[in-house]
């Protein structure tokens, strides 16, 4: 039985419903197109024999999800909750009651790799209670539990650069010790395309 559960947190690819951020810098189209490409860059590098990974979708039955569960062989999650904290914290909670430790991973970090997950699993075996994989914007690329804490992830105002700040002063009311890893970069706003562009030249994004 593997101690580690890693679920990676993706939105089914819906034009004009994923990569908002990036628009007018890019169409609908092509932030759609980004948002599979991470997605898939994101399963193919965070594969590890020491944990089990699940990916977590808004939408199951979407076609581009079913897809990528056939060729990773990952099992399926739908996601629950009312707001991406409440979705998490539930996946985090369920997840808790199999495995010793919890990873949560989106897909917008495209240096993110099983290496960097292997450092969190680490930690997490080393003793620590949460890890934090900090985000240049302000965000987290990854937390990591061994505890079950719902209030980092209640009423949290998702998507601003306070994020990473209010989680750590959650952590600390709450009297739980947490460690963090090397900061990584998303890929949400306009100005981080032209760093995927050097990263993943292939990909071919151009401004609309």
């Amino acid at each position: 039985m593997k101690q580690a559960c890693v679920c990676v947190f993706a939105k089914a690819p819906v034009k004009g419903r994923v990569k908002t951020r990036l628009f007018p810098s890019i169409s609908e189209q092509q932030a759609c197109d980004v948002h599979e490409k991470l997605l898939e860059h994101c399963l193919s590098n965070t594969h590890h024999d020491d944990w089990q990974r699940q990916l977590w979708s808004t939408d199951t039955q979407h076609p581009f999800i079913q897809s990528c569960e056939k060729k990773y062989s990952i099992p399926l999650c739908l996601q629950q909750g009312s707001d991406l904290g409440e979705k998490m914290y539930l996946a985090a909670s369920e997840s808790l009651k199999t495995f010793s430790y919890v990873i949560i991973i989106g897909t917008d970090c495209p240096t993110l790799n099983a290496n960097y997950i292997s450092e969190a699993v680490s930690r997490l075996k080393a003793g620590a209670n949460v890890v934090l994989g900090p985000a240049v914007d302000g965000g987290y690329v990854l937390i990591g539990l061994s505890v079950d804490i719902e209030s980092i992830f209640k009423d949290m105002q998702w998507g601003n650069e306070q994020v990473l700040s209010h989680t750590r002063q959650r952590l600390r009311e709450a009297g739980i010790s947490w460690e963090e890893l090397a900061v990584q970069r998303d890929i949400d706003r306009p100005e981080d395309l032209d760093f995927l562009k050097q990263l993943q030249p292939s990909w071919f994004i151009r401004s609309a």
